[in-house]
């Protein structure tokens, strides 16, 4: 269902970008729509609507209600943030410091074994 949905939010958004790219434009820029360079008539200066303003209108309705709908699909759904509390931790290597010079030589060097001294406990009785 969700699929089907998301396929008629695709073709409606197509459909609507290609209607609003064909009409007309009325020439009055941002001022008709504010009510400057318009006519007092109640349907405007063009009259009523055109067949491709209809068809504008109810392509804007259904992309608004898809984009709901797959909104509400979307939050039944696990966010991929939720699951990383789940994920073990990542080791973090550390880089060793740089080092130049003779100090590099001596870095390189195995530096002598340790003396280990073993003791050895008498038994507990």
């Amino acid at each position: 269902m969700e699929t089907f949905i998301a396929i008629i939010h695709i073709i409606t958004a197509l459909a609507l970008i290609a209607l609003v790219l064909l009409q007309d434009s009325k020439g009055g820029g941002m001022g008709g729509a504010f009510g400057g360079g318009g006519s007092n008539s109640i349907l405007g200066a063009t009259g009523g609507a055109t067949l491709a303003q209809k068809v504008t209108r109810i392509a804007a309705v259904i992309f608004a209600l898809t984009s709901i709908l797959l909104a509400t699909f979307a939050n039944k759904r696990s966010s991929v943030v939720d699951n990383l509390k789940n994920l073990p931790a990542a080791p973090v290597e550390t880089a060793a410091p740089a080092v130049s010079g003779d100090a590099a030589a001596a870095a390189t060097t195995p530096a002598p074994a340790a003396e280990t001294t073993t003791t050895t406990q008498a038994p507990k009785k």
